[in-house]
């Protein structure tokens, strides 16, 4: 799973091969596809969300409503910056720039099972877009930071990045959007 997620992190899908993966894991690529079935299977396995979403929706929602864009942004800072969710994460994102299917599943996965009941719980209407507008915040820091590594992102602290974010996912999940 390490090897999987390190080489659709690194060169996406259509790119990353079992044989590939399989080399890096030391393994023969024949036990990967007994495992895993085909890339696709893997794939989709790796893709999982690396947190339990429910706890991270508890997490969020734990505590004043007037906090929830600096909860929502630790832990996204804090889970970009764990080598192996970032990695997992890195691998989706860049197989979901030219695959469908993937896009789908970011959609569905994050957007729509997490970030939109979060919403719907804070109560401030239009939960859909406001999930989206959050997403599209957490897509630009994670691409800016671990994939382009504009080095200002890159080399500024949990501390900073949080207190740069917070503001605007609270305005996004709870603030005015007119």
């Amino acid at each position: 799973m390490r090897a999987a997620s390190e080489q659709f992190a690194a060169k996406g899908y259509d790119r990353a091969t079992l044989r590939a993966i399989a080399a890096q894991a030391g393994v023969d690529a024949a036990l990967v596809a007994y495992f895993f079935g085909s890339k696709r299977e893997l794939f989709d396995e790796v893709i999982n969300l690396p947190f339990d979403s429910r706890a991270v929706m508890a997490r969020l929602l734990e505590g004043d409503s007037g906090r929830v864009g600096e909860r929502l942004a630790r832990f996204v800072i804090e889970t970009l910056d764990d080598e192996d969710q970032r990695q997992r994460i890195l691998g989706i994102i860049r197989t979901a720039t030219v695959e469908a299917g993937t896009a789908r599943t970011i959609r569905d996965k994050f957007t729509t099972e997490l970030l939109e009941p979060v919403v719907s719980r804070l109560g401030a209407g239009h939960a859909p877009l406001r999930a989206a507008l959050v997403m599209s915040q957490i897509l630009g820091v994670c691409l800016a930071r671990h994939v382009v590594g504009l080095e200002d992102l890159a080399s500024a602290s949990q501390d900073e990045l949080v207190a740069a974010l917070a503001p605007t996912l609270q305005r996004y999940l709870v603030g005015d959007i007119s």
